[in-house]
């Protein structure tokens, strides 16, 4: 900065790897200001405070111009004063916390100062962290420095928010289930039968989701299993919507033959950089569907759709152990588990440009390190768990959950690894995702 103020800056400290935080943590900093001369503030105050923000422009050919909407939604405002002058306070609204208000003065020495500060986050179901094509939710410090007949300086640093809102979600935990057949009718006779089934609901980044399949081909021609997990962001401002869906993988077995029947096991990495499941926020959702198809040629596609979740790193409730199986098994548990104080791995949130479509990269890695060799099988579930007593009611949030697969592969071995929850059942696509009016949609085929 030019003039007398050299440098006027925020840091905090983090509070974990990741560098994330989530309703009631505390962030601990500091303002530093450094002045080539004596410098006098009227007043001196940092902000922190979370908001949603939703926006987007539509062409109206009614009267040949261009509607805009927008919505803004605010989570907390916090203030903190550090020096001040008292006929000049203006609350605005915000919770001020002025502990060390009174120990500096007005007129500031040259040279380098640090002003500390702290905030409690409120405990509230706040969404995560998010910056999408219409708008984004972001939490953020921010300063302000005034003096007489001067332009106020600003500063901002942005944090990275991570709701806690499913944090005890056990049916997150359970295994979802459906099934769809077709008759072929146009340049394919007979017809197809599949049920699949996914090992839970809710997901890490970095994870696989295990999906069994069982297909019974009594048609014509041999067909394809496909997988496609897609996204969908859908903004909310003045009674409108504007959604968009993108395509996060896609994936494929073996052929099946005509009049054959075959199972197969897939296990689909989830990306490492993907953005959180948003359902708790009122202008701003984000969505997730993975769709298990069979690859039909000049016909409908049929599709089964689960609704899955992807949650923080470290969410996850596990069913508890008895006493005595926790005892036998504690030293295998915990050089898996990494510890059962693990906090959130994720690191600081970057900046996308305006209109950039997708999750920002790298923000959400996993926590468990690839295997050294990438061939070898997965472990099941009762190898990683040997002593869990799926009868019990309880769940024991300090667990986490397996470490992810490695390999997708087929197999004829059509079993659940995950014992002891109900199998939800998924409806088929048209029951479950109604497509909006103008989607950005991705092709099934």
């Amino acid at each position: 900065m030019s003039g007398s103020i050299k440098t006027f800056s925020i840091q905090y400290d983090p509070i974990n790897e990741g560098n994330t935080f989530t309703s009631g943590d505390t962030i601990h900093g500091r303002l530093i200001l450094e002045v080539n001369k004596e410098v006098r503030i009227d007043k001196l105050y940092i902000k922190c405070k979370g908001d949603a923000n939703v926006q987007w422009t539509e062409s109206n050919s009614s009267n040949n111009s261009d509607d805009t909407y927008s919505a803004h939604e605010r989570y907390f405002k916090l203030k903190h004063i550090i020096i001040w002058d008292k006929n000049k306070i203006e609350e605005n609204g915000a919770t001020l916390v002025t502990s060390n208000v009174e120990k500096y003065n007005n007129l500031v020495m040259p040279g380098y100062h640090t002003f500390p500060f702290s905030f409690q986050l409120p405990h509230r179901n706040s969404p995560s962290s998010f910056k999408g094509c219409h708008g984004s939710i972001a939490y953020v410090l921010q300063a302000k420095l005034s003096r007489s007949w001067k332009i106020p300086r600003i500063v901002k640093k942005e944090f990275i928010f991570v709701s806690n809102v499913y944090e005890n979600s056990s049916h997150l935990m359970r295994p979802l289930s459906g099934s769809v057949e077709k008759k072929m009718k146009v340049f394919t006779s007979g017809s197809i039968s599949i049920r699949a089934t996914t090992d839970k609901k809710g997901y890490m980044p970095g994870e696989r989701i295990k999906v069994e399949t069982q297909i019974e081909n009594s048609s014509s021609r041999a067909l394809k299993l496909k997988f496609k997990l897609e996204q969908r962001q859908t903004f909310i401002a003045q009674s409108k919507q504007n959604c968009s869906i993108k395509a996060i993988f896609k994936a494929v077995e073996d052929p099946i033959p005509s009049r054959s029947k075959k199972t197969f096991t897939s296990r689909l990495k989830i990306p490492l950089n993907l953005d959180l499941t948003i359902t708790n926020c009122k202008i701003i959702k984000v969505e997730y569907m993975l769709k298990v198809y069979l690859d039909v040629p000049y016909a409908r596609d049929p599709e089964i759709i689960f609704p899955l979740v992807i949650i923080q790193t470290g969410q996850y409730c596990i069913p508890q152990q008895s006493h005595e199986a926790s005892n036998t098994s504690q030293s295998r548990r915990q050089s898996l588990q990494m510890g059962s104080t693990l906090q959130p791995t994720l690191v600081p949130f970057p900046l996308v440009p305006a209109g950039a479509f997708g999750p920002a990269p790298n923000v959400y890695p996993i926590v468990y390190p690839q295997p050294a060799n990438p061939d070898e099988p997965p472990p099941s579930y009762t190898d990683i768990f040997p002593d869990l007593n799926a009868s019990a009611s309880g769940f024991n949030t300090s667990l986490l959950p397996p470490p992810p697969y490695t390999t997708m592969d087929s197999s004829h071995a059509f079993q659940h690894h995950t014992p002891g929850y109900p199998t939800q059942e998924c409806p088929r696509a048209a029951e479950y995702w109604h497509s909006p009016a103008n989607p950005e949609s991705y092709p099934t085929k």
